[in-house]
């Protein structure tokens, strides 16, 4: 059995990891530059209930880049609705919060929009299976990364030789329970997102990732592959074909996918001022 990996026609960032996009200043005065990679794949037959994207309204406007991942629960569609839903969302309108609003507020404006409208689709259509989803988002800005979190999907940074978790997995503490949310956009009219920021260093690699990846490869392997390639974009191609090929050997059903963010310093190559 062959897993098929597809780039997810759905992603919004699928330009060349030599390009980059301009953020703000780090702390030491230099414009900081971040190369993205996105891989999304799925074995054959099945939806895809994972959606990612990201979006950039330029350097000068203020805003900074706004990435996201979200994982879809349920296996009707309503789950691919629920995740494409929190992502289109959350891209399109984080550009319209006023600028002078700090991230969190901006993000939890919109999360909570999202769930109060994704529990009354759940609720209006009781015969499907919800529309849930689990999400992580990261704003980068001004030299800082802005980190929001609601379900089982993960968010790593690596730093030097140190991989580190900064999200926790909001799922019931039983093995028979650790694929069923506590937490998650539409799961409940009451919403509570994790919010975490902390400055950005030359050289952080970031890692926003879906449990069909974290779980069937393990972090040792995701510390092992981030440090193996040297660019984002093949990065996250070989997490997620290494990771539907294992599951492919005990066919596994689960969607893989990755987005992987590198900070650079703007010294180290020619950037635009900005994508959308």
């Amino acid at each position: 059995m062959t897993a098929a990996v597809t780039p997810s026609p759905d992603a919004l960032a699928s330009h060349p990891t030599d390009t980059g996009i301009t953020i703000g200043a780090a702390q030491g005065g230099e414009r900081l530059v971040l190369r993205v990679g996105c891989a999304s794949g799925t074995p054959p037959g099945k939806i895809n209930e994972d959606f990612h994207g990201l979006t950039s309204t330029g350097p000068t406007d203020g805003h900074g880049v706004v990435m996201a991942l979200a994982d879809g629960i349920g296996g009707d569609g309503a789950g691919r609705q629920a995740a494409e839903i929190a992502v289109r969302t959350l891209l399109s309108d984080y550009p319209a919060t006023p600028a002078a609003w700090p991230v969190t507020r901006s993000l939890d404006r919109l999360l909570r929009a999202v769930n109060e409208w994704l529990h009354s689709e759940g609720q209006r259509h009781r015969d499907a299976e919800g529309f849930i989803a689990t999400m992580s988002a990261i704003v980068f800005r001004e030299g800082h990364y802005h980190l929001a979190h609601v379900g089982d999907t993960r968010v790593y940074r690596r730093r030097g030789s140190v991989l580190k978790q900064l999200t926790t997995d909001h799922v019931w503490p039983r093995h028979d329970m650790r694929h069923v949310p506590k937490r998650a956009l539409g799961l409940d009219s009451h919403l509570v997102v994790d919010y975490a920021e902390g400055e950005l260093i030359c050289g952080d690699t970031f890692l926003i990732v879906s449990d069909g990846v974290w779980e069937v490869l393990g972090e040792p392997r995701l510390h092992a592959v981030l440090g193996a390639e040297s660019e984002p974009q093949s990065a996250a191609d070989a997490l997620v074909a290494e990771a539907l090929a294992q599951q492919a050997r005990y066919m596994g059903r689960n969607d893989a996918s990755a987005l992987v963010v590198r900070v650079d310093p703007e010294s180290a190559g020619s950037a635009p001022e900005g994508i959308s």
